[in-house]
């Protein structure tokens, strides 16, 4: 009687002592697994287990060497959002993860086995993603289409090379997949391949001296009074439009005069605070600590607190200038003078026109800039909503705020502090080192 075929052949190699095992299995290849043995009967015995052990595997789809570094993506993105569930820190996270993961990543590596992405690999992914706008793949594409709130948005390509801080943002993203890939048994946590990224030079920040502060504020109010004066002679009628639940506005300002003044004390704000951009468009008016409880008070005797929602999931506390307090007030004013009552707690200190959250001020700001011919330092570096916070911090050094309390109040460590202001003390204390002993 014929003994039925095996699944699977032990044979022999000459580059071996020990005997191998040779199976394949639907959808995943061939296998050759080394049984560690010489022994033709434990060699039957090893072989069954390992056929079984790879069945086994290759039907929960953890089969090591054959899962695909696309097919790992995806399922990372899956248990992110699961994960995620109604936070919205958490829910912008995978958003930025998904579009990172389907622009870059899956296509390069595609259905590479994860288990094939080496240290000479990622660092192929590095060099192709760096310059990937400039002469890669996105060189000819002149808009970025993506998702937000639903809708789908277009904006202009920029051809730039891809900063250090984007490398190492995007980095944490892969390394999130590898660690989904030891977590689903595919990988082990020893295997995950580490890149170094070279730290490039570093630049002084872009600020503003206290001349360029002045001149740009005298701009900005100027702005604000042209759209406003014509309504005062009663050439223009204001514009209606309507609020983010639909009902009709029809304000004493227009809309655009409107936006302007949120622009203008959005940077007297930033200014006042040091606070990150994205800090700022997540600030509610539950946030500002004490202030309806200052603000009928005298200027010189308001004293606010601000939680800061930013890098980290937790927020944090700062201590703003005395003159932020006043900044508060007008765009609660101008909230109030538009909608017809008081902002809630839980309402974005930043809106636009129809009382929506703001999500950026880049146009509007950079036509300011433009406007006051101040959008490049004398370098030639290009400013942004971020110098604000590099001007807080020259001013504060300048009046001597010892630099681990300014750390703390601008949530970052003293050695980025150190880094990128370290020029500040001594050349405004120049009078002082020139001097006489």
């Amino acid at each position: 009687m014929d003994l039925p075929k095996l699944p699977y052949v032990v044979f022999s190699r000459v580059d071996s002592p020990s005997l191998w095992v040779r199976f394949s299995i639907p959808g995943q290849g061939q296998k050759r697994i080394c049984l560690k043995t010489d022994n033709e009967e434990e060699a039957k015995r090893r072989a069954e287990i390992e056929y079984q052990r790879a069945l086994w595997s290759a039907e929960q789809g953890t089969l090591p060497g054959r899962t695909s570094f696309d097919k790992v993506a995806r399922q990372y993105l899956e248990s992110a959002q699961l994960e995620a569930g109604s936070n919205a820190s958490k829910l912008s996270k995978v958003a930025a993860d998904r579009g990172v993961l389907d622009r870059y990543m899956v296509p390069f590596f595609g259905r590479s086995p994860i288990t094939a992405i080496s240290v000479p690999k990622l660092h192929s992914y590095m060099e192709w993603r760096r310059s990937y706008w400039t002469s890669g793949p996105g060189a000819k594409q002149t808009h970025i289409a993506y998702e937000r709130k639903g809708r789908r948005v277009i904006r202009p390509a920029q051809h730039i090379e891809a900063t250090l801080s984007t490398l190492r943002r995007e980095a944490v993203t892969m390394r999130s997949v590898f660690k989904h890939a030891v977590r689903l048994g595919y990988l082990k946590a020893s295997d995950i391949p580490k890149i170094d990224l070279v730290a490039e030079e570093r630049n002084k920040r872009p600020s503003f001296t206290d001349a360029e502060v002045a001149k740009l504020m005298q701009v900005a109010e100027q702005r604000m009074i042209d759209v406003l004066a014509p309504q005062r002679r009663g050439k223009q009628q204001p514009n209606s439009w309507k609020d983010m639940d639909g009902k009709e506005i029809t304000p004493s300002v227009s809309r655009v005069a409107y936006e302007r003044t949120v622009l203008y004390w959005f940077i007297n704000i930033a200014l006042e605070t040091g606070m990150r951009p994205t800090e700022l468009f997540n600030l509610d008016w539950g946030h500002i600590v004490g202030f309806k409880e200052e603000r009928d008070k005298p200027i010189v005797e308001q004293r606010i607190r601000i939680l800061a929602y930013g890098k980290g999931k937790k927020p944090q506390q700062l201590v703003p200038n005395i003159g932020a307090a006043t900044s508060f007030a007008a765009l609660w004013d101008a909230f109030k003078k538009v909608h017809g009552r008081e902002p809630r707690d839980d309402e974005p200190v930043f809106v636009n026109a129809s009382g929506e959250r703001a999500q950026s001020y880049k146009k509007s700001l950079n036509a300011l800039l433009e406007a006051a011919k101040l959008k490049t330092d004398v370098f030639g570096q290009v400013r942004s909503a971020y110098s604000f916070r590099h001007t807080y911090a020259t001013r504060q050094l300048r009046k001597g705020t010892d630099v681990y309390t300014l750390a703390i109040n601008m949530r970052t460590s003293v050695r980025m502090i150190e880094m990128y202001y370290s020029d500040v003390v001594p050349e405004d204390l120049a009078r002082q080192l020139e001097g006489s002993y």
